[in-house]
């Protein structure tokens, strides 16, 4: 069984601001077995993907497509 868990990128940018991305990792008991890195920067959205994608145990083969159809939905709305 897959876990999926949030990922926090803090990056320092040139004029010495930070700006913090968030993406998922996924576990396959202690072990990281995949990561999709800076799908946001809205920490509840990814944190509710996350919940969507344990709650209906989403299988690994599926997870970055699944991150595409979420970033597309967003695009469209």
């Amino acid at each position: 069984m897959v876990e999926y868990k949030l990922q926090t990128k803090t990056t320092l940018n040139s004029d010495s601001t930070t700006s913090t991305s968030y993406g998922i990792l996924a576990f396959c008991g202690k072990r990281l077995v995949a990561t999709v890195s800076d799908i946001s920067d809205n920490k509840d959205a990814v944190e509710q993907l996350i919940q969507k994608f344990n709650t209906y145990d989403l299988s690994l083969c599926h997870l970055e497509q699944a991150v595409e159809d979420y970033l597309y939905d967003l695009e469209t709305d």
